[in-house]
């Protein structure tokens, strides 16, 4: 008889599939469409959106995770989400007008001004709101909507950008089209569920009334910090981006940009099925509750989470030829290299996010301020004289794997100061151990040739599912020091 908890894994695992399909096809598509140049365009762009999304959008989007469900005890989550789609709508406008201005500096081309400044604008407005709105669901434990609406906003992304490049050519700017009309239309019909889901108790209208001095400060003092270390995390992930156009050219970013999105795209989806898992439980687990339970439930999300990163980048690692000889087009398989700095990049950002969510258990953000901006500092600085020399194709990565660990390891002693959290580094070797197969690889005589690629791909991705079971086993019996307690405790 299947359980509620196994329905919403076995959606969660479906789900994921069906995403991780899409996401191949995606990238196989837009790397067929689009040229090296375009690519660029397409990443700068990105790196321009998601500054304001980053900046002043995401760190009000942690503190409505952290409060959800005691908004939705309260009844009062879709009127304090009405407040927000409209900072939405503020910051929208503001944002549009600043990238006015960079739009001066020439780093996007391609892309007329008004085409450009509508897309700003329903990019800042639209992408938050979708990725709030239906991550929302699965807090409030609806696992199944949830994936259902991020498996179709993915698919409509590869759907509405292909029939809109292939209708109009328009190249690179269709293709932003078409994933921000998918973000608009499932992000609506999320909306529409979770106002299902809640209740008609809870009433969507906000009186300004309940906007006081108080709650400002409170928000202000849990988002400030945040606005600041995003900076340097925007920095540090994206910002480059425009240093390696400037000095290197739009070619070369996007031919850079390939191999590290390969990476990103893959531990993005391993980290989002992670933590759609794992995130409900752990901010229930926080909410009004001892510092006793705040450590057990930091322990275990990261003696739970960890390995599975350190696997996934040993994974890439040593899988990245065939994998990229699958997911692009062969004018890009050469950026396996880039894909290889790419995976250990995406370990340092992931398990420095994993890291931080100390600061939001104990409502104590100003401790992620030192990691980011120092390492947001050292990577730019990195990229920026790598970017002149004549080795930069080797350099230019390792400034950002650099930059990355630095960060991590940073955050990973801040966060130390406010729980003393347990690592075992047994089970981190443990994880390792187990991925050393993957390197049988590079002893085998395979000859080339796309369906071999997808073959090894298959196989050793199977292998790599296995181990992950099978480390998220010895998790379950890993013992903490201090508590004497086992970790599902």
């Amino acid at each position: 008889m299947l359980t509620k908890s196994r329905i919403d894994f076995l959606s969660i695992l479906v789900g994921r599939l069906v995403q991780v399909v899409i996401m191949i096809a995606t990238i196989k598509v837009s790397t067929a469409l689009l040229s090296p140049e375009e690519m660029g365009v397409l990443y700068i762009f990105t790196s321009v959106y998601t500054f304001f999304i980053l900046t002043f959008i995401s760190p009000l989007g942690k503190y409505i995770n952290k409060h959800t469900h005691a908004w939705s005890r309260r009844e009062t989550l879709l009127g304090n989400l009405t407040v927000y789609y409209g900072y939405l709508l503020v910051i929208a406008c503001l944002g549009t007008l600043i990238g006015y201005f960079f739009y001066q500096s020439e780093a996007i081309q391609g892309i007329s001004v008004d085409v450009y400044l509508l897309l700003l604008f329903g990019f800042i407005l639209f992408v938050p709101f979708n990725q709030t709105v239906v991550p929302l669901l699965n807090m409030l434990h609806d696992r199944i909507s949830f994936t259902v609406l991020t498996t179709l906003t993915f698919l409509g992304t590869l759907v509405f950008g292909y029939l809109l490049v292939s209708l109009f050519g328009h190249g690179v700017q269709d293709w932003l089209f078409g994933m921000m009309l998918s973000h608009i239309l499932f992000g609506v019909v999320g909306y529409v569920v979770l106002k299902i889901k809640v209740g008609k108790s809870n009433n969507s209208r906000f009186s300004l009334e309940k906007v006081t001095k108080q709650k400002i400060k409170k928000i202000s003092k849990f988002v400030i910090p945040l606005v600041i270390s995003v900076v340097f995390v925007w920095l540090q992930n994206s910002g480059y981006r425009i240093i390696v156009e400037k000095n290197l050219g739009l070619e070369f970013l996007g031919f850079f940009g390939v191999g590290m999105m390969v990476a990103m795209q893959i531990s993005s989806v391993v980290e989002s099925i992670v933590m759609q898992y794992f995130h409900p439980t752990y901010f229930q687990d926080i909410t009004d509750t001892t510092l006793k339970r705040r450590k057990q439930a930091i322990d275990k999300l990261i003696n739970t989470v960890l390995p599975i990163y350190i696997m996934l980048a040993l994974f890439l690692t040593f899988l990245a030829k065939p994998i990229m000889e699958v997911l692009v087009d062969q004018q890009y398989h050469d950026a396996y290299l880039f894909m290889i700095f790419g995976a250990w990049v995406e370990l340092f950002r992931m398990s420095t996010s994993l890291f931080e969510n100390v600061s939001q258990s104990e409502m104590n953000t100003k401790k992620i301020i030192y990691p980011y901006v120092a390492g947001g500092i050292i990577t730019i600085l990195l990229v920026y004289f790598s970017s002149f020399e004549s080795k930069y194709e080797l350099l230019l990565p390792v400034s950002l794997l650099l930059g990355g660990f630095f960060t991590s390891t940073l955050m990973f002693f801040s966060m130390k100061k406010l729980i003393n959290f347990y690592i075992s580094y047994r089970l981190l070797l443990v994880s390792v151990l187990v991925s050393i197969p993957y390197a049988s690889f590079y002893f085998m005589n395979i000859g080339g040739g796309a369906y071999t690629s997808f073959l090894v791909a298959l196989l050793f991705g199977l292998y790599f599912l296995g181990s992950v079971f099978f480390i998220y086993r010895k998790s379950l019996m890993c013992v903490v020091p201090e508590s004497g307690r086992k970790l599902t405790e």
